[in-house]
């Protein structure tokens, strides 16, 4: 799953005719969409990272044109949680989702056509994401480098906290398709 930063500039996005600032801010935009859910779902930090690695592998393979960047984050984010066994019930993960994505303009609870609409796009979205994937579920995370490099540094509360924060900002962008985990927490501290 590493790609050169080249690659980048030729996804399947780009080819069907998405600028590479646009790619970006609409990859950007599906993160943000995980990490709020994930923060009203109370769900670990690293749920949603994987959620973020997935997303970003994904439109490594599919474009934006295809498969609107909501959709592939809520799908992400809800197989993240079985992935890194941290479950949640469509019930109570599709309002949320639904919130978030409208901004906080709608409501989907059990029984609505909105939550039906929502639940069919994620469990079919859910196989398309496994092939594009190749059914590779495994995710390493900057998180584990960064907290190796913290112990032995014993930076300042304030200096580990920006590290943590940076890279939670990184990925936002699909750095983690360019670089090794270990190279995005050494750059983390290193921005820290």
């Amino acid at each position: 799953w590493q790609f050169a930063r080249e690659d980048l500039k030729q996804t399947p996005s780009v080819q069907a005719g998405w600028s590479v600032e646009r790619e970006e801010l609409d990859r950007a935009k599906a993160c943000s969409l995980i990490y709020s859910a994930s923060r009203k779902l109370q769900l670990p930090q690293i749920t949603s990272a994987s959620a973020c690695v997935y997303l970003h592998r994904f439109y490594m393979r599919h474009s934006l044109k295809e498969f609107h960047h909501y959709n592939i984050a809520a799908t992400c984010l809800f197989f993240a949680c079985k992935s890194e066994e941290t479950l949640r019930k469509l019930d109570s993960f599709i309002p949320v989702i639904v919130y978030y994505a409208s901004k906080g303009n709608r409501r989907a609870p059990p029984g609505t056509t909105e939550f039906e609409k929502w639940r069919t796009v994620i469990l079919h979205t859910e196989v398309v994401l496994l092939e594009a994937l190749c059914f590779d579920m495994v995710v390493d995370h900057p998180h584990v480098p960064l907290i190796e490099i913290i112990d032995k540094l014993r930076p300042t509360q304030q200096l580990s906290q920006m590290a943590w924060n940076f890279i939670a900002d990184f990925m936002r962008l699909p750095i983690c398709l360019v670089y090794t985990p270990r190279l995005v927490a050494v750059a983390a501290v290193s921005l820290a």
